[in-house]
């Protein structure tokens, strides 16, 4: 019996999804809620960013821009506060300047082209600057932007390595076939070249690779939810029609989502490139 026929149940369906014209180059989390969603034009060398609500996908501010139209990128989102930085060479990765931005309304609430960011620590934010045979550090007030005073060294308190975007999602890791019973089942049924997974409460979740019977197509990215207590699908769709390799991490899933409704969490994924799509897994 074959895959498709053998499961039908109860269908998941998407929470929310949100779609641009061009590719959604990075997806930014915050800690209280908050999508940002930077994306870009490779052509006409644009990037544009937008806002959502997690929990809704509602769209809180769309396709901003701020300043630079290309050599600009995200730093990270604190208490509602985006914090972008431009860049010293178009050729080199080494960046520049400090763009605050009003998570709530998209607004610029201010620039410092003087520093490029370093690390936050509420009510200051820490920059640097490199001179001819040293660096200078400066504590800021990030509620201006304005310098308060130049220092020799950053003070023991401050991680210049920390991420300010929320991190604790679950991946998917490879699935062996000693993993689980459903490896047989996936691989009898579906010519697979790679197989990622995750279990997330009674769902176990994966994404496969099959190849086109034209190998100059590629491969083709699916994805499927299962009930692991019935065996039955009760999700699929298709992340990727025709792509050249395979790649990791397709999906994840944030669990510390609305515990209230007996949800295992959110599962998210991007879609051909240019659509964020949500899943309640409840």
């Amino acid at each position: 019996m074959k895959i498709l026929s053998l499961f039908s149940s109860k269908k998941i369906r998407p929470l929310w999804h949100y779609s641009s014209a061009n590719v959604l180059w990075r997806v930014m989390f915050s800690h209280n809620g908050k999508i940002i969603i930077e994306d870009r034009n490779t052509e006409t060398k644009s990037t544009l960013f937008s806002c959502l609500d997690s929990l809704s996908g509602k769209t809180l501010w769309r396709e901003k821009v701020f300043g630079e139209q290309w050599w600009i990128g995200l730093e990270g989102i604190v208490n509602d506060r985006l914090y972008l930085h431009g860049f010293k060479k178009p050729d080199m990765p080494e960046s520049k300047n400090i763009v605050a931005v009003d998570g709530n309304s998209g607004e610029i609430l201010w620039k410092n082209d003087e520093c490029t960011f370093l690390a936050i620590q509420s009510p200051f934010i820490y920059g640097y600057k490199d001179l001819f045979e040293r660096r200078v550090y400066y504590k800021i007030n990030e509620s201006d932007g304005k310098i308060i005073e130049e220092l020799a060294s950053l003070p023991e308190s401050i991680d210049p390595n920390r991420q300010y975007e929320k991190t604790d999602f679950i991946f998917p890791q490879s699935l062996s076939e000693t993993e689980t019973e459903l490896w047989n089942i996936v691989r009898s049924e579906i010519e697979c070249t790679n197989i990622e997974h995750a279990k997330i409460g009674k769902y176990f979740l994966f994404n496969a690779y099959t190849p086109h019977s034209d190998p100059a197509l590629g491969l083709k990215n699916t994805f499927y939810i299962i009930d692991s207590a019935t065996k039955k699908k009760v999700y699929f769709d298709v992340l990727n029609e025709f792509t050249p390799y395979a790649v990791p991490d397709s999906f994840f899933v944030d669990e510390n989502t609305d515990r209230v409704n007996e949800s295992f969490g959110t599962l998210y994924y991007v879609k051909e490139r240019k659509t964020l799509v949500a899943v309640k897994l409840s």
